[in-house]
């Protein structure tokens, strides 16, 4: 019994023996490609990668997969005779990508291993053609995706993050980034401070309503510089401003109907101030119908030229308070005036009152 027991293992060691020699065996010659750097304008790039079937038995590539929409994969469907060798080919499309980028094709088969990983990489340099479009804004060879960052309505107490693309449009240069001043609230950062050649980053600005903006509509300016790491007759440093926007407004959403129906009310005698050479100023009123006091927190105005006067800030109920606009025609753009001074207040029904400027001056 014991030697049938020792044929019988012999014969079934001797059929997974020849059942694993039997498959299809995988060795890839390449398995890695660096594109090194390429132009976007000069449209995909590809490149192979050879398999060799080491196994007794024919070889099939069941399926191939990328790890993005922007690679992709071609191979011969027909079987691979033991011996034979393979190839497939990868494309990748740098259309709209620029920077750094690093990719994944998985390649399945009958045989062993049943999945391989094959990897390409490289850096894209974006197209000139459309660099305007995309970063508009440069600062020497960085380029930035826009001048403005709106970061909308506030509450006070709140902060907000936002952010514009940089790009190095340099094919030698690294570029070190960084903001030359900013606020006690508003602090901004690029990720990452070193740019490669061709590579894309970060500017990224916070806004914190804590340490103090103004109330109402706040436009701050911020220094962008791009300098060279290591500076050459070739290499260019520059710089250029961006604007950071935001309007910090009270949170009234919180209050009972108790407090809404005791909280100061703002009314303003008129929403539209008329000028014109021989009225360079106009006055209007604005009263507190509410319980309690009213405060004028912010009376402000964009337009160069303009100035505001008011002979109280905190308006008892049932009270008003004078607001003087005067018009210097000289510190004007043109000669006409379209503009409006706005209002803040602790009003919950019109915590921000628009009241528009309006004159012809010859």
């Amino acid at each position: 019994m014991t030697g049938i027991r020792h044929i019988l293992c012999l014969t079934l060691l001797c059929c997974v023996m020849a059942m694993a020699h039997a498959d299809g065996l995988v060795r890839w010659l390449e398995q890695e490609h660096d594109f090194g750097t390429i132009h976007e304008e000069n449209g995909k790039v590809s490149c192979t990668m050879r398999m060799v079937n080491d196994g007794d038995s024919a070889l099939i590539i069941t399926h191939v997969r990328s790890s993005c929409g922007c690679t992709a994969a071609g191979y011969d469907k027909t079987p691979i005779a033991p011996g034979d060798t393979t190839a497939i080919t990868i494309t990748y499309n740098p259309a709209a990508r620029p920077g750094e980028f690093v990719k994944d094709v998985f390649v399945y088969t009958n045989g062993m291993p049943r999945r391989s990983s094959l990897s390409i990489r490289g850096t894209v340099i974006a197209q000139p053609e459309t660099l305007s479009e995309r970063y508009p804004l440069s600062a020497g060879a960085l380029r930035l995706s826009g001048a403005n960052i709106p970061l909308g309505e506030l509450v006070r107490g709140r902060h907000r993050s936002s952010y514009l693309t940089t790009l190095n449009s340099s094919t030698t240069d690294t570029l070190v980034v960084s903001v030359g001043e900013t606020y006690a609230y508003l602090s901004a950062s690029a990720s990452p401070d070193t740019l490669a050649p061709g590579n894309v980053g970060a500017l990224t600005v916070h806004f914190d309503t804590r340490k103090g903006p103004q109330w109402g509509l706040n436009i701050d300016t911020l220094t962008v510089i791009s300098e060279p790491l290591h500076p050459s007759a070739t290499a260019v440093s520059g710089t250029t401003h961006i604007y950071v926007m935001a309007q910090v407004l009270d949170d009234f959403g919180q209050l009972t109907d108790k407090q809404r129906a005791e909280a100061p009310i703002i009314e303003t005698s008129t929403d539209k101030l008329m000028f014109g050479s021989d009225a360079l100023t106009a006055t209007m009123t604005v009263s507190n119908s509410g319980k309690k006091p009213l405060e004028l927190r912010r009376l402000w105005t964009s337009e160069p030229g303009v100035s505001i006067d008011c002979d109280k800030t905190r308006i008892k109920p049932g009270k008003s308070a004078t607001v003087t606009v005067t018009v210097d025609p000289s510190h004007l753009s043109h000669s006409l005036l379209n503009g409006q001074m706005t209002i803040v207040s602790n009003s919950p029904s019109r915590q921000s009152i628009a009241v528009r400027l309006v004159g012809e001056f010859k």
